[in-house]
């Protein structure tokens, strides 16, 4: 199943999940559970191919991309966002602790800085500043609905995936999302970057820009946007959303004793917690995944709409 990414489909998955993107700044996106069909092709262009994966946590099953609004161009990467298997047994014995998965959603600073300052692979990456919503599993090898949510700065920042290739069975992630290829570091001696890492690294860094919003969906979610085309495509807010529907979903949630933040358009830290509490509560357990559809907003007593 394969689909072609462009500008168009992007500002459309920002306008439909209410993000608040810049125009004017470099963004990155992440599609879990999708491929470049050209990985050697690391070009900034007008559009990309993507075909959909099954995300395994064995080979890097998903795509990394930086996108330039201004100038209509992106560029994609084979990458991950999910950690390797070869971590979570050790996680399980631990009650979940030193593996995770990031929520979708929109994450607005991603900072240029060293990942694993002070150690033989510390390299130039891109680093986490501050909490985010993860899940943590104890009982199997994958991340679904019924694990649990914690909200944290868990350091998972954006580096080299330390493998050759997308069909590659290793990978170096507990949680942070990789790139293709590997880093200039000590432990490489005077070897450079190198794969799609290294062009990664270099078109972000040759950039006046510090911070970079990242922009973080399920590829099967993106195929049924672009399969959508220039139809109406339902709304749904997530962590990072912002604006009118937010103080909705705040002040439905807070009319049903879910939510007792401020009423400010933010979907931020609280409000993720409510959704979660209110998903659990209404649903049942195993139902909560903390992105507000229609069957949500329902419950609430709210219209999502369409865009």
């Amino acid at each position: 199943m394969a689909f072609v990414i462009d500008d168009g489909l992007l500002r459309r998955l920002a306008e439909v999940n209410s993000f608040p993107v810049p125009d004017n700044e470099m963004v990155f996106f992440g599609l879990r559970g999708a491929l470049p069909l050209t990985p050697d092709d690391l070009d900034l262009d007008a559009a990309h191919q993507i075909n959909v994966e099954n995300v395994d946590y064995v080979h890097p099953r998903c795509t990394l991309g930086q996108w330039l609004p201004a100038e209509g161009l992106l560029a994609v990467f084979p990458g991950s966002t999910v950690p390797h298997s070869k971590f979570i047994p050790a996680a399980m014995a631990n009650g979940g602790a030193g593996v995770n998965q990031l929520l979708t959603g929109y994450y607005d600073d991603y900072r240029k800085g060293v990942h694993k300052q002070g150690s033989a692979t510390a390299h130039d990456a891109f680093k986490q500043t501050e909490g985010r919503p993860i899940r943590r599993t104890k009982d199997d090898l994958d991340f679904e609905a019924n694990d649990m949510t914690e909200f944290m700065n868990p350091f998972d920042n954006l580096h080299a995936g330390w493998c050759p290739s997308a069909n590659h069975t290793n990978y170096e992630s507990m949680g942070c999302q990789v790139v293709v290829g590997f880093p200039q570091c000590a432990k490489r001696g005077p070897l450079p970057a190198a794969g799609p890492w290294a062009v990664f690294k270099q078109n972000a860094y040759e950039l006046d820009q510090n911070n970079f919003g990242y922009m973080l969906l399920d590829g099967r979610y993106v195929l049924a946007a672009a399969e959508a085309g220039d139809s109406e495509f339902p709304r749904r807010l997530r962590y990072g959303s912002e604006g009118e529907k937010v103080m909705d979903l705040q002040r439905k949630l807070k009319s049903a004793a879910f939510f007792e933040g401020d009423v400010d358009g933010q979907f931020g830290p609280r409000t993720i917690r409510a959704v979660l509490e209110f998903q659990t509560h209404t649903f049942g357990f195993n139902s909560e995944d903390g992105v507000v559809g229609q069957q949500t907003a329902t419950a609430l007593g709210f219209d999502l709409g369409k865009a």
